[in-house]
């Protein structure tokens, strides 16, 4: 796995990189001067124990990397990004861009956004009062333009996230439990040695992509011992992150002579 994090006090870039293709499973936004040392480097390493990978920018950014274009491509290459939002978050005007093309991505390109509130109310990003009016008001008396950065506030407010109570150490547990039931599994180990299954399955998602319909139902048919399973089983670790709910269910015509359709049934009940 790996797993990007910035830090927001850079100056930003004008404009950012595009990319289709997800390399990252996480890309980690916060503000430096208020998290960087305390929360973020305890999440950090909470991460790193559980063997997610984490670039940390103050740590293994590279030589010579410019900062502001590879993280706005680091977000569009991502699969979920998680923002903490914390005392002096708006004060940067690197943060607000930052969020505002996390905001973007979420729209376009259905990056999975989880904000952390920390020591913070959301209704802060909501409403836009007390220091995050403040700043927003010094931001626009500096003639920067503000509205992409007040709709994505408030856009980010209203979503759920995880607001910090509690010791911290649970609290940091939490959020890494619930990144990692959000992230894509790998192909499994007997999938990914069996020629072609990454082809076929690339152009399984390219032909459901195709479809414009909220609901699918795809059908593989072919010879028995083809691959169907194992190329139905790959799909499902693809995108089932993307969804409230999901379920993979094999073998359902022999289950269901062996069992009955009531120990099926039973398979679907963690959904509702």
């Amino acid at each position: 796995m790996a797993t990007l994090s910035s830090s927001c006090d850079s100056t930003p870039p004008s404009s950012s990189s595009s990319s289709k293709s997800c390399k990252h499973d996480v890309f980690l936004s916060f503000r430096g001067t208020d998290t960087r040392d305390t929360f973020v480097d305890h999440l950090y390493s909470a991460l790193d124990e559980q063997g997610i990978y984490t670039y940390k920018d103050d740590v293994t950014l590279p030589r010579g990397e410019t900062i502001g274009p590879s993280l706005f491509k680091a977000i569009e290459e991502s699969h979920i990004a998680v923002i903490v939002f914390s005392e002096n978050y708006p004060d940067s005007s690197w943060c607000l861009q930052e969020l505002a093309h996390i905001m973007k991505c979420k729209d376009e390109r259905g990056l999975i956004v989880m904000p952390i509130f920390y020591h913070i109310d959301p209704s802060e990003l909501r409403k836009q009062k007390g220091k995050y009016g403040k700043a927003l008001a010094k931001h626009e008396s500096e003639n920067k333009g503000v509205d992409s950065w007040r709709k994505a506030l408030a856009d980010a407010g209203n979503l759920s996230g995880d607001v910090a109570n509690g010791p911290e150490r649970r609290f940091i547990k939490q959020i890494v439990d619930t990144i990692s039931n959000r992230l894509p599994a790998p192909i499994s180990s007997d999938s990914e040695d069996l020629i072609g299954i990454e082809a076929r399955l690339q152009h399984l998602k390219s032909e459901i992509e195709k479809v414009s319909d909220p609901v699918v139902v795809v059908g593989i048919w072919g010879i028995g011992g083809g691959g169907k399973t194992t190329l139905a089983s790959a799909l499902y670790d693809e995108i089932s992150t993307n969804f409230d709910g999901s379920c993979f269910i094999k073998d359902v015509r022999e289950e269901s002579s062996k069992h009955g359709l009531e120990k099926l049934q039973k398979k679907f009940s963690h959904l509702f």
